[in-house]
């Protein structure tokens, strides 16, 4: 009887302990946004890439989700470049503080209105110089690739990383 109760004793620290691992903690604004800053701006782009599988399991309630880079016809990666983890940062940035504004009851999304503001530039967490930032990041991003390419295909990685730039900071949104 005794030996039942000490491997039961010791089945039931052991699934604590586990459990514990995967426990998910209450979102909070703070937390959340500086969490968000951290994966858009702290860590390099192969870091947030190599452990963004471990980061979703580890943080479900933010938007993992991307489409990579939405470019009809070009896609993300051609012969002299390839932005397909720029293009996943770039959207987790954009998506998940789009997410805080909604989840912390800054954003009206059917009436447009934000934090009671008729404008997109006010958001709480979603706001112009936010989205400047971001988009910033995600040029710095694709230049970085570029400097792996070949001399003469880092010019025309370059040019291309111009393009999605311009392309995002016209047709990116709020």
């Amino acid at each position: 009887m005794g030996v039942a109760r000490l491997s039961l004793v010791a089945v039931s620290s052991v699934l604590a302990a586990i459990s514990s691992l995967f426990a998910v903690a209450e979102p909070n604004a703070e937390r959340d946004s500086a969490y968000i800053e951290s994966m858009s701006f702290d860590v390099s782009l192969n870091e947030f890439d190599r452990s963004r599988l471990m980061w979703r399991r580890k943080q479900p309630w933010f938007d993992w989700t991307t489409d990579s880079c939405s470019v009809p016809i070009i896609g993300n990666d051609g012969r002299s470049f390839n932005f397909a983890s720029a293009c996943r940062r770039h959207d987790f940035g954009y998506r998940n503080l789009k997410l805080l504004d909604r989840r912390y009851n800054c954003a009206d999304l059917k009436s447009g209105s934000i934090c009671g503001n008729d404008s997109w530039s006010y958001g709480r967490f979603w706001n112009a110089e936010q989205r400047s930032r971001i988009d910033e990041q995600f040029q710095r991003d694709m230049f970085d690739s570029c400097t792996t390419r070949a001399r003469t295909r880092r010019v025309r990685c370059e040019a291309w990383a111009i393009t999605f730039f311009q392309s995002v900071r016209t047709i990116g949104g709020p």
